[in-house]
């Protein structure tokens, strides 16, 4: 590498403090996908098979989120999707949120700007691992998780059904996996710009390669700067991410890897809830999309820090150990202002202006200490993982309420938002809560045949958490809630009846500590039952096309279900929840994803679910019952060589929410039929660096409700964007 460009790289590395993440050390063995050298190396040979950066696929041969056991997708009794660095290079997929509206099997869902919550087989997504480390659930309003910026990451995996093995609770939902770039060891990098239709652009910088000669130490700089506009009136954000890594080999097989990243999120025009379903005469009011009920000062101001070391250690017997820790800290305020109150009359008026200060910062340190390898046992080779996890989290919180506040809306038909900001008073609530969290796991795969696996473990968990502090209503009740030794176990069976086509059942048990709280402003007690999922999976074109058909059943007690109101007394920005008993979901998948023929790459998935309770009544009405997920990439050869164009589409059934009708006496069933969004994308490889592509997302400009029911209101999803961008590699 020359002086120059190791200067380039070493100087971006300190601008963001030195700091790193990878998982590649030295070896004669390198793989080389695409512009980019993954180095093989004898800590982690494997990394490489899961690494998907430049290998232009939709798919991957190998992943590790179930169980921490490298295993392709037919070795692994859970149905997985990966949405890999193409993927999101192809459709501008620049927040984990768009990731996860065209991934199968999972949908979206916005509470208001700032808040999207995700959705899979009816149950929110509450587990999220950032390179197979757990990040502890803490009570926050914020949604930080699914604004992430997608450009740090090489892949994002998605394990649906319950995952006890990996977060010492199990969730019938999903598990996300955000995995980050790793380092290089020949220079290389890219830089790109982004221009779009609602006055939006966009800046990457990306750059990797050894800081030594011998190649020992490699880092990674890569940042992003976003700024633009959106379909709503008087909203804008800007954002900035910045991620630093480096990794050392600090003998042949011990690997060191340090790193940190960094996001600052700061909209203007955030909006608090959604928009009036109705008149106050009863008449449904059809308002127009673009309209923004907030002010255009509202704001959900958020950042987060990440900072994580590893240490990692080949040993020559053929085990693996693996130390790691994080700190986390997510930290938002937000000065808040919405037309949420009142009853909107015909000529606009009616409406009036809820406004709140809140702030919150939440940090967390996780531990995690874990040994992987084989072992004899009659006979036959079988594989073990053992470990332990411990985390802490902290979360401050407070709320204020503005002064001398003229919160009259007078027209929200022709609303710009142009009111004066308040001044707030003092804080009316202060809130302090802690959560810890222990955990010891194992699990064993076992290989009695040649064609049957049988993977076993579990987690034995401690859990506890308080919570402290005061509101307007006085001193708050000190609240601890504490579970030991519990006790989540897992069982998975794979049998291969040909080399490519394998069947599998797996069970998992479900346990929960829960945050959200009932009418009466009391904790729900811990969700609990059982996940069973069943299926085949099969493999095409030497295993660059991986299909799964699963069915699965879920029987949960203390299910959280939303009433979408605030809690009585409560927070001005609570929601209640009621805990119901006996709910089952069941519900099948189909997924194919990889390579259909050369240069055609695939992901497509339906999913069918229905929640009922034991009444037979059905439950999460929000999520829809039916969908389809699809994207699709085709390169041309020949005469349009340099030519991709490819395709996205999201199907789902009708979705309802039962709210309150102004004059009726009992709740309406307001009902979202079912929509179909299109994207499209086109890029055109100029030279072997440069390349300009064009992109349409909601080709139809379909005009529909992303969310009904919260706040008993209503959220429309994104309007047609086009946009257009050109991106250079180096």
């Amino acid at each position: 590498m020359s002086d120059l460009r190791f200067s380039v790289l070493a100087t971006s590395l300190l601008l963001v403090s030195g700091t790193a993440y990878s998982e590649t050390a030295s070896s004669s063995d390198a793989h080389t996908l695409g512009n980019i050298d993954v180095t093989a190396s004898s800590v982690d040979e494997h990394d490489a098979s899961m690494t998907t950066e430049g290998s232009e696929r939709y798919g991957t041969t190998a992943t590790n989120t179930a169980t921490r056991m490298v295993l392709s997708p037919r070795e692994t009794p859970q149905s997985v999707s990966v949405i890999t660095r193409q993927q999101m290079d192809d459709f501008n997929l620049d927040s984990v949120a768009e990731v996860m509206q065209r991934t199968p099997g999972v949908t979206v869902k916005s509470q208001d700007t700032e808040r999207q919550q995700l959705f899979a087989r009816g149950f929110e997504i509450t587990n999220f691992l950032y390179d197979g480390m757990p990040s502890t659930r803490i009570d926050t309003l914020g949604k930080q998780a699914a604004l992430s910026d997608t450009f740090i990451y090489d892949r994002i995996e998605v394990l649906r059904g319950a995952s006890g093995l990996l977060n010492g609770i199990g969730n019938p939902s999903a598990t996300v996996n955000l995995v980050r770039k790793k380092p290089t060891r020949d220079f290389t990098g890219q830089v790109g710009a982004e221009l779009n239709s609602w006055d939006g652009y966009r800046g990457e910088f990306d750059a990797s390669g050894s800081l030594s000669r011998n190649g020992r130490v490699r880092g990674r700089f890569v940042s992003a700067y976003e700024q633009g506009e959106s379909f709503l009136d008087h909203y804008e954000n800007e954002k900035q991410v910045f991620y630093g890594v480096i990794e050392a080999d600090l003998f042949d097989n011990t690997l060191l890897t340090v790193g940190m990243d960094y996001m600052d999120y700061d909209p203007m025009g955030s909006t608090w809830g959604g928009i009036p379903l109705f008149y106050s005469d009863g008449g449904i009011a059809d308002l127009d999309r673009d309209l923004n009920p907030a002010t255009d000062w509202s704001s959900w101001a958020q950042d987060s820090q990440t900072v994580f070391v590893n240490l990692e250690h080949q040993f020559e017997n053929g085990w693996y150990s693996k130390f790691a820790y994080t700190n986390q800290q997510n930290n938002y305020d937000a000065e808040l202002s919405s037309a949420g109150s009142g009853q909107l009359n015909r000529d606009g008026s009616g409406m009036t202006l809820w406004a709140g200060r809140f702030v919150e910062d939440k940090t967390q340190d996780t531990f995690d200490l874990y040994a992987n390898g084989p072992f004899a046992l009659f006979g036959r080779q079988h594989e073990l993982v053992v470990g332990v996890s411990h985390s802490d989290a902290e979360r401050d919180y407070t709320a204020q309420s503005p002064v001398n506040f003229n919160n009259v809306v007078p027209d929200l038909l022709n609303w710009n938002g142009n009111i004066p900001k308040p001044a707030w008073d003092k804080p009316n609530t202060v809130e302090d809560q802690s959560s810890r969290q222990t955990s010891l796991y194992a699990t064993a795969r076992f290989k009695p045949t040649d064609r049957l696996a049988v993977i076993a473990g579990g987690q034995v968990v401690d859990w506890e958490q308080e919570t402290t502090g005061f509101n307007w209503q006085g001193p708050l009740n000190d609240e601890s809630y504490q579970e030991n030794g519990e006790v989540v176990p897992y069982l998975g069976l794979v049998y291969d009846l040909t080399d490519h086509h394998s069947v599998y059942a797996s069970y998992t048990s479900i346990f929960q500590p829960q945050t959200v709280r009932d009418i009466n402003n009391q904790i729900l007690d811990p969700e609990e039952g059982n996940s069973y999922e069943a299926g085949l999976k099969s493999e095409f074109n030497q295993g660059r096309l991986n299909t799964t058909l699963a069915v699965f059943r879920t029987n949960q007690d203390n299910f959280a279900e939303s009433t979408g109101q605030p809690i009585p007394g409560g927070p001005a920005n609570s929601v209640a929840y009621r805990a119901v008993d006996g709910a089952e979901t069941n519900g099948f998948e189909l997924e194919a994803a990889g390579e259909i023929l050369p240069d055609w790459q695939v992901q497509a998935g339906y999913t069918y679910r229905i929640t009922e309770d034991p009444d037979g009544d059905e439950l999460n009405t929000t999520s829809p019952e039916d969908m389809i997920r699809l994207s699709t990439q085709y390169r041309f050869r020949g005469d349009l060589n340099g030519l991709t164009i490819g395709t996205a589409i999201s199907w789902q059934n009708k979705t309802y929410a039962f709210v309150t009708r102004p004059g009726a006496s009992a709740d309406y069933k307001f009902v979202q039929e079912s929509y179909t969004l299109v994207d499209l994308m086109a890029r055109y490889q100029v030279t072997p660096a440069l390349s300009v592509g064009a992109n349409v997302s909601n080709l139809t400009d379909e005009k529909y409700f992303n969310n009904l029911g919260f706040y008993n209101g209503g959220y429309y999803g994104d309007a047609r964007k086009y946009s257009l961008k050109m991106d250079y590699r180096f």
